[in-house]
């Protein structure tokens, strides 16, 4: 054990050795390459090892360069698909196109709300009454009188007004313009006044005119 341990002391004592020598002898060639250049001294050998140390640095680095954005064998390929690399027979690396993903089709497009507007409720005298309103006609005039024309909507009370108030429909919109009636027109308890023009009472739940409560919905 003891001569082993030995050997290994002599042969680190060589290696270091040499080492030595080496570093000795590469020092003497660089001075003497500095000195028949014609530079100065010590300064000149400093300025040498630092342009080896910097080209050292740079050709690896040029190098990996030129690796990383040279064309390869592979890039011939086309994405999506695996083809033969150059050199390979076809049926030992067969060419199969892989499926393409999947797309999803456009969302439906939202259809209008189509629905009509329905007033329900109950005169004066106990009678229910029902309106049905069409979105197709822009128009309808609420009167106490008999209605002549589609536009006109009658609902036969005292407190109605001749005519009473106006209602605009608008696709899914719905608007009340009272006319300057007596019994006057009230939006979910609000007074609703000729100056303030149509209001739109499309989220409303009951409108009153006169003394006839209407529960408003969609027909």
């Amino acid at each position: 054990m003891g001569l082993e341990i030995a050997a290994l002391f002599h042969a680190f004592g060589l290696t270091g050795f040499f080492a030595i020598v080496g570093a000795v002898l590469a020092a003497w060639m660089a001075w003497r390459i500095v000195e028949k250049a014609g530079f100065p001294g010590w300064a000149g050998l400093g300025a040498v090892l630092l342009t080896l140390t910097g080209i050292g640095t740079i050709v690896p680095l040029i190098l990996l360069w030129v690796f990383a954005y040279m064309r390869w064998p592979r890039d011939e390929a086309t994405p999506g698909s695996r083809s033969a690399p150059a050199g390979y027979a076809t049926p030992d690396y067969p060419s199969k196109s892989y499926p393409s993903k999947p797309t999803l089709a456009p969302p439906p497009m939202a259809l209008g709300d189509r629905r009509g507007w329905r007033l329900a409720g109950t005169l004066g005298n106990g009678q229910p009454v029902t309106i049905a309103l069409d979105n197709a006609i822009p128009v309808y005039l609420i009167s106490s009188a008999a209605a002549a024309k589609a536009t006109e909507l009658s609902i036969p009370d005292p407190s109605i007004g001749q005519p009473h108030a106006r209602l605009l429909t608008a696709g899914p919109r719905l608007g009340l313009e009272d006319l300057g009636s007596p019994g006057g027109t009230f939006i979910d308890g609000a007074r609703l006044l000729p100056e303030h023009g149509p209001r739109d009472i499309t989220e409303t739940r009951v409108i009153r005119l006169g003394t006839v409560e209407l529960a408003l919905s969609r027909a």
